[in-house]
C-alpha cells in the first residue's frame, strides 16, 4: 500500500500517523510538515492560503449529535453496535479494524485518518455492522461501497442533505476533507491498487447523471475536486495536472461517441455526461486542451477529438469505407416505409443538434478563457474543412464514390452555429448591426495579431468577393477586435458552404447518376434478362446508390435546422441590401428608387459564398421541400428585394455566374401548378403577391433582361451548355411575368425605347435581348438537326457491330447515348426559345420589323428556304418573323 520502505518498520498504519504528527508539533511552526508517506499524503489538507497543513486537535470534545451526522455521511465507526453512544446514525456502517481497539473517537480531529482508511480497505463490505436487526439492502450496499470516488460521492452527496444540521465551520471542514481526499486519489491512483480509480469518474457520471436530486451535486463535487487539483498543480504542489486526472474519462467518453449510433439512446447519456465538463472553467479548458488536435489542418483529426466525435453522429458514415446504417435495400420497401424511417430520423438529428448547442453556449458563456478557446477550436473545424469546397473534391461520379469524409460533422456543426446565430436571424434585427463586413478581407500576421483582433476562422481572405477590389487596396483595418457577432456570422456563412452546399451538391450529382444507370439497368434488362451478370452489378449499384440518396436527403431535410436556415438566410438578405445601399451602417433605412450606391466599395470585402449559400438553399427548398417556403411567410419579400438589387447590377456582384443562379432562386419564388400539393392556399398567395405588390417589383423584366443579356458579354461569357443551364429558369420566370399586366407593359416599353435608339451606338437593352433569342434559336436547331443525324449514323453502326459484341460495341452504346443527350438538350433549348420568341412577338414587333427598313433581323429570314407553294406576291408584309 505505501511505497515508503520505513512505514513497515511501525505496528500499523495508525502509528506512522501518530508518528507524522510528532513531528509536525516539534518542527518550526513557519515550515509545515512534509508528506513522508502516501496516507499523510492523503491526509493533508489545504488553509486559506493554499499551504498544506495537518488538521490538528481540537481541545473540545465531539458532540454525540456530531459523531451521529458523521456516521450518516461516512458510513464509518468506531465502535461496536452494542455501544449505546453508537444506537443513533445509519443501520450499517463498517467498522475499521484499525481503530477497532483504540480510543479514538469519530470527530473532526480524526476525520482524515478515518476516511483514508476506509478508502484502503480491500474489502470493507466484510466489515459492515448493523444497528438494526431489519437489513436494509440499500444502506448495506453504501456502507461496504468499493469503489474510492463513488464512496467519496455518496459522502459528498450525503453531507448536503444534513447540511442544515451542522454548523457552517463543520461543514467546511467535512466536505474539504471529502474533496481533498478525492483529489489525491485522482492523483495518486496508486495508492488504492486494484480500485481502478481513472476511469471511475466517468462511470459514476453515468450512474447517477440521470437520478434525481444528483444533477447539482455531481456537478458541485467535479467542480470542487477539479478546482483542488488544479489548485495543487498551480502552486506546484502536485505533479498531476487536471487534464491528466480527467484524460481517463475523456477516453472513454470518445471511445463511446466512435461507436453510438444515432439511433441509440446512449447518446444522449453520452452528452449529458460531456456537459458537465462545462460547468467550471478548469474543467472546461482540460475539455478544450484535450479536443484540440495537433494538427490542426487535418480534418480527421478533429473529427476523433472529444468535441468532434459528437459532431459527428449522424444517419451517415463516419468514415469512407463505413456502411450506412439506414435505407438498406431500398427497392424492397415502399416509399411511405422511407417517408416513416426519414422522419424517426429527424427527431434525434433534432435532439443532437440542441443538446450540442447547449454545450457549445455554455463553454461561451463560461469564461473569457474558455470563449477564446471555444472560437479557436470552431475556427479550426472550420478551416480543416476547407479542403471540401475545393472544385476538384466535387467533380467525382457519386455513384461509385466513397462517403465523403466529414459530411455528417459538417452538416452537425452548421445546426449548431445556426443555433448560436438564432439572436441576429430575424429581417433588420438591430444585432445584426453589430455585423462588421472587413471579417473576411482581414489576414492576421501572427498569433499575436489574431488574439488582438479576436480572428478566429484563417483562409477567409483568399476566397473571391461580390466584386473586385481597386488596384492596391488593401484590407480595411477593423479598428478593434471583432465582435461575436460578426464571427458567429461568417463561421455559419462558412461552415454552410463547405458543409450544406457540398453535400446538396453531392445529392444533385448522384440522382443524375441514378436516373442514368437506370437507363442503362433497364436497356441491359431488356437485352439480357434479370439473370444476367451486368444487371444484377447494376442492381446492386443502383441500391447501394438509392440508400446514400435517402440518407444524404434525410439528414438534409431534418426540418428544424431547415427552418433556422431559412431564417438565417433572410436576415442576411436585409444586412446585404443594408450594406450595398445605406451610407451609414449604424441604422437600418428605409430603400427607395433608384437604388443607393453608396455601399459597393463595402461589398469588395464581402465574399461570393454569402449570396451562393442563400440560392443554394432556396433552390434545394423548391427540389425537395417545397412545402418549406411556407415558414418564411411575408418574410419573402426580402428575398425578393435581394434579387432586385443585384441580380442586374454588375457593380454589386461582378460573377455572372452567381447572378443567374439568383435566376434560379428566383423561379423558385414563382407559384405553379403542383404548388396545392405541398402548401396551403396563403402561402401560394404570398408568393404571387411578391410579383404584384413588391414595392420595386416593377424593375423586375429589365432585371431578368440585363442578366439574359450580360451573360453573352465579353470577359463574362460561360460554356454553351451553362449557358442555357442558366436561361432555363429565365424562360420560365420571363413566361409568367408576360402574363401579368403590368409586367407586359413593362416589356412593351422596353421593346418601344429599343425602337427609339435602335441607331444608337450602344444597343438598347431589349434589342440584345431580341437578337440573342433569335441567333440561339437558330443556332440550337441547327446543332439539333446535326446531332439527330450523327445518331442516325450511330444507329446503323450499332445494329452491324451487334453481333460481334466486345468492347467496340460497348464504346459506340456509350457514344450513341452520348449523341442521344445533346440531340435531346438541343430541341429542349431550341423548343423554349421558339416557345419564347413566340409569345414575345405576339405583341411586340416594333422592334422587329420597323417601318423603315424591315428590321434588323429580315437577313436571318432570308437565310430560310421558302416554304413549299410559296411566291412573293403572297408574303404578308410584316409576317417575315412568324416563319422565324
Amino acid at each position: 500500500m505505501a511505497r515508503n520502505p520505513f512505514a513497515a518498520l511501525f505496528p500499523s498504519m495508525v502509528d506512522v500517523q501518530a508518528f507524522v504528527q510528532s513531528g509536525a508539533e516539534t518542527a518550526p511552526r513557519d515550515y509545515p510538515p512534509l508528506p513522508v508517506t502516501e496516507k499523510a499524503l492523503a491526509t493533508q489538507d489545504m488553509d486559506a492560503n493554499g499551504v498544506p497543513v495537518l488538521i490538528g486537535h481540537v481541545d473540545d470534545a465531539t458532540s454525540d449529535d456530531l459523531a451521529s451526522l458523521l456516521e450518516e455521511i461516512f458510513r464509518v465507526t468506531t465502535s461496536d453496535c452494542n455501544d449505546a453512544k453508537t444506537s443513533k446514525g445509519p443501520p450499517h456502517c463498517v467498522l475499521l479494524p484499525t481503530f477497532k481497539d483504540s480510543k479514538k473517537c469519530l470527530d473532526l480531529n480524526t476525520l482524515n485518518e478515518l476516511v483514508f482508511e476506509r478508502l484502503v480497505l480491500d474489502d470493507p463490505q466484510n466489515h459492515v455492522v448493523s444497528k438494526s436487526k431489519y437489513v436494509d439492502q440499500q444502506a448495506l450496499a453504501d456502507a461496504g461501497e468499493t469503489r474510492v470516488v463513488f464512496y467519496l460521492y455518496q459522502c459528498f452527496s450525503r453531507l448536503n442533505k444534513v447540511a442544515a444540521k451542522l454548523e457552517n465551520e463543520d461543514y467546511e471542514t467535512i466536505e474539504k476533507t471529502i474533496v481533498s481526499q478525492a483529489s489525491t486519489c485522482l492523483c495518486h491512483c496508486e495508492i488504492y491498487p486494484g480500485k481502478k480509480i481513472p476511469q471511475q469518474v466517468f462511470y459514476l457520471l453515468q450512474e447517477y447523471h440521470a437520478e434525481g436530486g444528483h444533477q447539482e451535486s455531481l456537478e458541485s463535487f467535479l467542480k470542487k475536486c477539479a478546482d483542488c487539483i488544479k489548485g495543487r498543480f498551480d502552486a506546484e504542489e502536485e505533479q498531476v495536472s487536471l487534464l491528466e486526472v480527467l484524460s481517463h474519462s475523456f477516453n472513454l467518453l470518445k471511445k463511446r461517441f466512435g461507436k453510438v449510433s444515432i439511433a441509440n439512446r446512449e447518446l444522449f447519456v453520452l452528452v449529458d455526461i460531456l456537459k458537465y465538463f462545462t460547468k467550471s472553467v478548469s474543467m472546461a479548458m482540460a475539455l478544450l486542451d484535450f479536443s484540440t488536435p495537433a494538427e490542426l489542418v487535418d480534418l480527421r483529426s478533429f473529427q476523433e477529438s472529444l468535441l468532434g466525435a459528437p459532431l459527428c453522429v449522424s444517419c451517415l458514415p463516419r468514415k469512407e469505407a463505413d456502411p450506412f446504417e439506414f435505407f438498406e435495400r431500398p427497392s424492397q420497401a415502399l416509399m411511405n416505409e422511407h417517408a416513416i424511417t426519414e422522419s424517426n430520423l429527424w427527431l434525434p438529428l433534432k435532439g443532437l443538434a440542441v443538446e450540442l448547442h447547449n454545450l457549445f453556449y455554455s463553454l461561451l458563456r463560461l469564461s473569457p478563457e474558455t470563449r477564446n478557446r471555444t472560437l479557436t477550436w470552431i475556427g479550426h473545424c472550420i478551416t480543416a474543412c476547407s479542403e471540401r469546397g475545393k472544385l476538384w473534391n466535387n467533380q467525382v461520379s457519386e455513384l461509385f464514390m466513397a462517403v465523403q469524409s466529414g459530411d455528417g460533422f459538417a452538416l452537425n456543426l452548421g445546426a449548431v452555429l445556426l443555433r448560436l446565430a438564432r439572436p441576429f436571424s430575424e429581417p433588420y434585427s438591430p444585432k445584426l448591426l453589430k455585423v462588421q463586413h472587413q471579417y473576411c478581407s482581414f489576414e492576421p500576421k501572427s498569433e499575436q495579431e489574431a488574439n488582438a483582433t479576436c480572428m478566429h476562422i484563417r483562409g477567409l481572405s483568399k476566397e473571391t468577393c461580390l466584386v473586385p477590389r481597386e488596384e492596391g487596396a488593401t484590407s480595411e483595418s477593423p479598428g478593434g477586435p471583432f465582435n461575436f457577432s460578426t464571427e458567429c456570422f461568417f463561421a455559419c456563412q462558412r461552415i454552410l458552404s463547405l458543409g450544406f452546399r457540398v453535400v446538396h451538391e453531392r445529392l444533385a450529382r448522384l440522382s443524375q447518376d441514378l436516373n442514368r444507370v437506370r437507363r442503362v439497368y433497364e436497356e441491359a434488362r431488356s437485352q439480357g434478362g434479370d439473370s444476367s451478370e451486368v444487371t444484377r452489378r447494376l442492381q446492386d449499384n443502383m441500391e447501394k446508390g438509392m440508400t446514400r440518396f435517402l440518407s444524404l436527403k434525410a439528414v438534409l431535410l431534418e426540418p428544424d435546422s431547415l427552418e433556422h436556415m431559412l431564417q438565417f438566410h433572410v436576415a442576411c438578405a436585409t444586412w446585404l441590401c443594408h450594406l450595398a445601399t445605406a451610407e451609414r451602417l449604424d441604422a437600418f433605412q428605409p430603400l427607395c428608387l433608384p437604388f443607393p450606391e453608396h455601399g459597393n466599395a463595402r461589398l469588395a470585402y464581402v465574399p461570393e459564398f454569402v449570396i451562393e449559400n442563400i440560392c443554394d438553399c432556396i433552390v434545394f427548398v423548391k427540389r425537395f421541400s417545397e412545402k418549406s417556403l411556407a415558414l418564411v411567410g411575408t418574410n419573402l419579400e426580402h428575398l425578393m428585394t435581394l434579387i432586385l438589387l443585384f441580380m442586374g447590377s454588375p457593380q454589386r456582384m461582378n460573377n455572372p455566374h452567381l447572378r443567374a443562379r439568383m435566376a434560379e432562386m428566383l423561379e423558385v419564388l414563382i407559384t405553379s401548378a403542383d404548388d396545392d400539393h405541398f402548401s396551403s392556399i396563403i402561402p401560394s398567395m404570398n408568393r404571387e403577391r411578391l410579383f404584384r405588390n413588391h414595392p420595386f417589383v416593377a424593375e423586375l423584366p429589365s432585371t431578368l433582361l440585363h442578366v439574359f443579356v450580360s451573360i453573352e458579354m465579353t470577359g463574362q461569357s460561360v460554356t454553351f451548355e451553362q449557358k442555357f443551364h442558366y436561361r432555363r429558369p429565365m424562360y420560365i420566370v420571363l413566361d409568367h411575368l408576360w402574363n401579368m399586366p403590368d409586367h407586359r407593359n413593362k416589356m412593351k416599353s422596353l421593346a418601344a425605347e429599343a425602337e427609339a435608339n435602335i441607331e444608337c451606338s450602344s444597343p438598347p437593352l431589349f434589342l440584345r435581348f431580341i437578337n440573342l433569342l433569335i441567333n440561339d434559336a437558330i443556332f440550337l436547331l441547327d446543332e439539333a438537326l446535326s446531332y439527330m443525324s450523327r445518331l442516325r449514323e450511330l444507329q446503323q453502326e450499332r445494329q452491324q457491330q451487334q453481333p460481334l459484341g466486345g468492347p467496340l460495341w460497348s464504346q459506340g452504346e456509350a457514344n450513341m447515348q452520348h449523341v442521344g443527350m445533346l440531340a435531346h438538350f438541343h430541341n429542349v433549348m431550341g423548343t423554349e426559345t421558339i416557345r419564347t420568341l413566340a409569345w414575345l412577338t405576339t405583341e411586340i414587333k416594333v422592334a422587329l420589323l420597323p417601318p423603315d427598313h424591315g428590321g434588323p433581323h429580315r437577313n436571318h429570314a432570308q437565310l430560310l428556304p421558302p416554304p413549299p407553294g410559296w411566291t412573293p406576291e403572297e408574303e404578308p408584309e410584316g409576317e417575315g418573323l412568324q416563319r422565324v
